[in-house]
């Protein structure tokens, strides 16, 4: 294709004034914009980065068809510069229009929808549509967090128009000031079709105890442990207040556990603003329907975990040349999403891990977007940023995790920041990263989290077994630093990555030697690392041997060196070569025998009866964490029935401050007092009293006559503290007669507190 521009397309620079533009094009072939895309994203997969001048050309510039010999049209400049804001005004217009529409209609989700699509198919991350995908949630999930400070202050809050109506118009203005047309690639790798199966496997395995359960019982596994339920608070105040808690704590101070000021609520923003979609108002309803939503928000995460982190380990295969690595790649997303959704990474579900699972989704995310950047530098700089923010503000003790893959990052790739236009392009990426640091450092200080004092936190958490830290982390270092793979520059970043981030954990284990009681955040910290030694582990797909000889690949390769010499000489998109492939349905069945292969070898299938070991908090021998989960075997609360007693009662609908003793375990009273302060949004009227609920022991089935044993009268002198040193009057919901009984003589004693004593059997 040869062409011709016999004047400027800026009468400025032309030196004309409304002089009008001839463009005379001779085709010698038909292609299609479509194709010359791919024709890109398939070339920038093999060989690398290219200009943005070359990709703008080939892939954005339009081709007339070809009427004749030779086709002239004329334009006037003028027209073009007038026409642009015109049609971007419609264009805003119209998707405020759509959100409007979308909510008259109860479909704010679509709106949702199409905000990820758009900005899918803005970016031009990757070659295939999971690629883009999964850039556009980074990128959303940082931009979520920044926005949420504009909707802490601006009039509409939360409103499903206003936030998706503002959206909707950045993307198109973006598209207009970029001259980028919205377009999604139509290639589809089998790998990327394994690691979504992975994901919504996961959300199964983690939904299915609550798949048949009534209302009530369902909270028996969503609220299993405290910190879902605190977590849910926080997320309840940012719904609720329509901000970040720090932005207005005026508002929803009666609500708030003492920290929720100043705790990192990234991942409560992000679900905040997804809810307002789901649920279609601004307002967030009942406080147990929205916490059911808030559950579900937690297991698409985990399933978006397991998604992230195996579409991340076929990232780190490199370039996917022909058909050669189809199976390995495969092999090893169907390994790592198997081992994620079925093993030990299961437990942070129940164990109520949300800010935690949030925050790895855009860790293992981001070291994909990040060590293998986009061409455009630019958009590498947002991706890097919108990660670093996710990360950082979900949960700040990952931070050491992602700065360590920044760092590597910009180390390895330190010449594409100096290769053109150095003012620009560096300014940009450093004024984005220190945008990211800047508004990262006001949140982070806050919050009041000493990330060196956090981690000698004690708490309790289940460990990940050792010999599944050492296998994993010797096959990632395998994977990364066989010559193979080494040679491709996000291997290398990925390895210095992983190596620096070993050492720090290694420093932290050596720093708790003897404090065993000390590992909370620890575990946490090094979970992290062995999540992106996951990542690492797609690098033993180069070690697959080629099926073709040496010669031919040889010239092969000088082949396609030759027609991309020539292709960038005349300005002509290369041709694609024309692959030999085996029938679709001979290479499913191969994809299909691969990922069976991975997930038996990853251990996702059980072969013996599921049990638990209670001492070591870990599966029985040929047990699985989906086993025992599915089964119904690990610990289950087991309060639906006094739940539905006690809303029977009024203790969720009436607003009076709540600690709830009728249970014969402490962990369960917990439990049930922070529901009953979350129904009601009254959680700081007993927020002092609250974690003495884990004492109360042994205040059921109390003998009316004779002694009671020590713990059940420890129980009692803390219940009697309670009434008494509580600042405001406090109900008492007990499910024993005698204990009510005790506890009504006592309030009587002392009617200045104004106790009262709830018989809930």
């Amino acid at each position: 294709m040869h062409e011709r521009i016999t004047a400027a397309a800026d009468p400025a620079a032309a030196g004309l004034s409304e002089a009008p533009i001839e463009l005379e094009v001779d085709s010698t072939a038909q292609i299609a914009t479509e194709t010359a895309a791919e024709a890109v994203d398939e070339i920038a997969e093999a060989e690398g980065p290219t200009t943005d001048s070359e990709a703008e050309t080939i892939a954005d510039a339009p081709l007339p068809r070809r009427r004749s010999h030779r086709q002239r049209r004329t334009v006037r400049a003028a027209d073009i510069a007038a026409s642009r804001p015109l049609r971007a005004a419609t264009a805003v217009a119209a998707v405020w229009l759509f959100a409007y529409a979308a909510h008259a209609a109860h479909l704010d989700l679509a709106t949702l929808l199409v905000i990820v699509l758009g900005t899918a198919a803005l970016n031009r991350y990757g070659s295939t549509v999971l690629d883009r995908i999964m850039a556009a949630v980074v990128l959303l999930a940082g931009t979520a967090i920044v926005g949420g400070l504009v909707i802490s202050y601006w009039p509409w809050g939360l409103d499903p128009v206003a936030v998706g109506g503002f959206a909707l118009s950045v993307l198109v203005l973006v598209s207009f000031a970029t001259r980028r047309r919205f377009r999604l690639p139509m290639h589809f790798a089998a790998a990327d079709g394994i690691a979504i199966l992975g994901g919504v496997a996961a959300v199964v395995i983690a939904a299915w105890p609550t798949l048949h359960s009534d209302f009530w019982k369902q909270f028996d596994y969503s609220a299993l442990l405290a910190d879902r339920l605190r977590q849910f608070a926080m997320f309840d105040v940012v719904r609720s207040g329509h901000s970040y808690a720090f932005a207005h704590f005026n508002r929803v101070s009666a609500q708030a556990l003492p920290g929720a000021r100043t705790y990192p609520s990234g991942m409560q923003m992000v679900y905040a603003i997804v809810d307002c979609f789901v649920h279609g108002d601004a307002k967030p309803g009942p406080p147990l329907h929205e916490f059911v939503r808030y559950y579900w928000y937690t297991l698409i995460s985990f399933g978006l975990l397991v998604l992230a982190t195996a579409w991340a380990a076929k990232r780190m295969v490199g370039p996917m040349v022909a058909d050669r690595l189809r199976l390995p790649s495969v092999f090893v997303t169907a390994g790592v999403g198997a081992f994620l959704s079925t093993g030990y990474f299961l437990s942070y579900v129940w164990q109520g891990f949300d800010s935690v699972v949030f925050a790895c989704v855009f860790l293992v995310a981001g070291m994909a977007v990040i060590l293998r950047p986009p061409r455009n530098v630019w958009e590498q700089a947002l991706l890097a940023g919108s990660a670093f923010l996710a990360v950082v503000f979900g949960h700040p003790l990952l931070l050491p995790h992602i700065t360590l893959v920044l760092v590597a990052a910009l180390v390895v790739y330190r010449r594409r920041f100096f290769k053109n236009h150095i003012e620009g392009k560096l300014a940009f990426v450093l004024g984005t990263l220190g945008v990211a640091v800047l508004v990262t450092a006001p949140l982070m200080a806050v919050s009041g989290l000493n990330i060196g004092t956090r981690f000698h936190t004690d708490g309790f958490i289940i460990a990940l077994p050792w010999h599944v830290v050492l296998t994993v982390s010797v096959a990632a270092a395998i994977a990364l630093a066989n010559p193979a793979t080494r040679r491709l520059p996000h291997a290398k970043a990925a390895l210095a990555a992983l190596a620096a981030t070993g050492a720090v954990q290694i420093a932290l284990e050596i720093d708790l030697v003897g404090h065993s009681s000390t590992r909370y955040y620890v575990e946490k910290s090094l979970n992290g690392l062995v999540l992106m030694c996951l990542v690492g582990l797609g690098g033993l797909a180069n070690l697959w041997p080629k099926a073709r000889p040496k010669a031919t690949r040889t010239a092969e390769a000088a082949e396609a060196a030759k027609a991309a010499k020539i292709a960038k000489v005349t300005k002509t998109p290369r041709p694609r070569t024309r692959r030999t492939r085996k029938p679709w349905p001979i290479r499913q069945a191969e994809n299909a025998i691969a990922a069976i292969t991975a997930a038996l070898a990853a251990g996702a299938v059980a072969f013996a009866p599921a049990y638990i070991n209670w001492p070591r908090f870990q599966p029985g021998t040929d047990s699985t964490w989906a086993q025992l989960w599915t089964g119904r075997h690990t610990f289950v609360a087991d309060y639906g029935h006094q739940l539905r007693a006690q809303q029977r009662l009024g203790v969720y609908t009436d607003g009076v401050p709540t600690i709830v003793a009728s249970s014969p375990s402490g962990i369960l009273n917990l439990n049930m007092s922070l529901l009953a302060g979350l129904a009601n949004r009254d959680l700081h009227a007993v927020s002092s009293q609250i974690n003495r609920t884990t004492d109360l022991y042994g205040l059921t089935g109390l003998p009316a006559k004779g002694e009671w044993s020590p713990q059940a009268k420890a129980s009692l002198k803390i219940l009697e503290h309670i009434i008494t040193s509580n600042k405001v009057p406090v109900r008492i919901v007990v499910s024993d007669k005698v204990l009510a009984a005790k506890l009504q003589s006592f309030a009587a004693l002392h009617p200045q507190f104004k106790a009262k004593i709830l018989y809930a059997p």
